[in-house]
């Protein structure tokens, strides 16, 4: 009945997602895409089919205006194909229907690469640092199946299963460490609501509760304790962890619930950009026991956004921050349209009106930096920048109705010195206190909010938002804390790059 209820209503209607779990937590997307077996949990094997079709669903891929509707389609496709009386692998299914011509994306097909990390017999996966290995993953713009045995104390395990990895109980940094927990969304399983979090168990003391096949990577799932196998990765054409075309962009915008007579009972906003959006995430920052419904546009640009907060209704005079992160192939801009509040009685529409906030638009400009590849010692970084949104009509306190703050990630290729800002907007507002700064690491949410080490302040300027946007450029050039290379003959740099090898 579950996904009966997502087909009728086109929406993505996930419950609270109530688990004991850490204050930090992170997840690829919220929420993300289940596809439950076509019999029902535990009847049928084509668990493996469900996991490639959360993945493929994640990147963008399938039709419909939710991630959970393309993912059913997908799978309803592989079923067609395969049946469901025989198991089989994720990265087989992924790459017959990336091969298929169910894929309408073929056109572009930004993620054609599937990877297979750990092996297919049914041993562990002897990787020491995995659980950090399959985070990290996440954070990039991979989406992540997991292959599970469970042990048998003998030569090999026994059975299998495939779930799809979404997040862990750390931040969205990069890991350094293997995190404590995993969270994943199974097609047997919706204990709790459509994710779960499992404890891994010590790598090289494996699976306390039960017998085991020698190290590796046990955890919680059932009380003896299955083993990852291995891992099965989706990622872009191009390596995203060079920083030369996948890029990330955040858009952060703080918000002030302003009706004094009741509290507001939910949510709603549009996030969008100027690229087809390879993986996204948005969030607020009330409560982490709610995940939005998310209508997508076609092609993947803007995300229609709408929270229900009836069981945590937002106070008057409460500041609820909005997060959006998005991982684009070109560009760099997130636009936010008619951000509101809604209200238990609303039933006038001025209401909406009276309480909506600004709309902004802003793009960031980074010139193409000539003669990249010939440069020793470039490299890509993170402007950061933050400014406050003023109503004039308003007095004291109450003219401060918004504020942001934002990431723009350049590339390698990109001049780091130079940068133009661009910024529109809802008509009447004002634009305050801007100021831009530089990170060559990625900030979290936390860490963009207490960003302070600005290199350029616009304090005194007052702009004004419209339809046409306003320009700062950004100079800082001799600013930059490492040298900008020189350039060199080609059969130097050759030899130069053969010895750093």
């Amino acid at each position: 009945m579950k996904k009966l209820s997502r087909i009728l209503t086109g929406m993505m209607l996930i419950s609270a997602v109530l688990l004991m779990f850490t204050s930090c937590k992170y997840m690829k997307m919220d929420p993300p895409p289940d596809v439950d077996k076509a019999g029902g949990g535990g009847t049928d094997n084509s668990c493996w089919m469900a996991t490639a079709s959360n993945m493929l669903a994640g990147a963008g891929y399938g039709t419909g205006t939710t991630v959970q509707v393309r993912a059913d389609e997908i799978y309803s496709e592989m079923v067609a194909n395969y049946g469901i009386a025989n198991g089989g692998w994720a990265d087989a299914a992924l790459s017959w229907w990336l091969g298929s011509a169910n894929n309408t994306w073929s056109a572009s097909n930004p993620y054609t690469i599937v990877t297979v990390y750990g092996n297919k017999t049914r041993v562990p996966w002897t990787n020491a640092n995995g659980a950090q290995f399959i985070g990290n993953e996440l954070r990039r713009c991979q989406f992540v199946g997991l292959s599970i045995s469970w042990p048998t104390n003998g030569s090999s395990g026994s059975g299998g299963h495939a779930i799809t990895g979404w997040g862990d109980n750390m931040g969205s940094g990069t890991l350094t460490t293997n995190p404590v927990s995993v969270r994943v969304t199974d097609s047997d399983k919706d204990t709790g609501g459509d994710v779960q979090a499992y404890d891994y168990d010590a790598y090289t003391s494996p699976n306390p509760s039960g017998p085991n096949n020698g190290n590796g990577w046990y955890f919680d799932y059932s009380s003896n304790h299955p083993f990852i196998k291995h891992i099965v990765t989706l990622c872009p054409v191009d390596d995203p962890s060079d920083n030369e075309l996948t890029q990330r962009v955040v858009g952060s915008y703080r918000i002030h619930q302003s009706r004094e007579e009741e509290s507001a009972s939910d949510l709603h906003y549009k996030v969008r950009t100027d690229a087809d959006i390879l993986t996204y995430k948005t969030t607020i920052d009330w409560t982490d026991k709610v995940s939005p419904a998310i209508v997508e546009s076609n092609p993947r640009r803007s995300l229609t956004v709408d929270w229900d907060l009836t069981e945590f209704p937002v106070p008057y005079c409460t500041w609820v921050t909005i997060t959006t992160e998005f991982i684009l192939p070109l560009y760099n801009a997130i636009f936010y349209d008619d951000v509101h509040f809604t209200y238990p009685d609303n039933f006038d529409p001025t209401i909406k009106e009276i309480h909506k906030k600004p709309d902004l638009y802003w793009w960031l400009k980074t010139p193409v930096l000539m003669r990249a590849d010939q440069i020793l010692n470039v490299t890509g970084g993170y402007l950061v920048a933050g400014f406050n949104v003023i109503n004039p009509n308003l007095s004291g306190n109450q003219r401060l109705v918004g504020e942001y703050r934002l990431i723009h990630e350049y590339n390698y290729k990109q001049d780091p010195e130079f940068h133009e800002f661009l910024l529109a907007g809802s008509e009447g507002y004002l634009i305050e206190k801007i100021s831009f700064g530089h990170s060559y690491g990625y900030l979290s949410k936390a860490e963009l909010w207490e960003f302070e080490k600005w290199m350029t302040l616009v304090e005194d300027s007052v702009y004004y938002l419209g339809e046409e946007p306003f320009v700062i450029p950004i100079d800082w050039e001799g600013k930059l804390p490492y040298p900008e290379g020189e350039i060199i003959p080609d059969d130097i740099k050759k030899e130069i790059l053969e010895k750093q090898k």
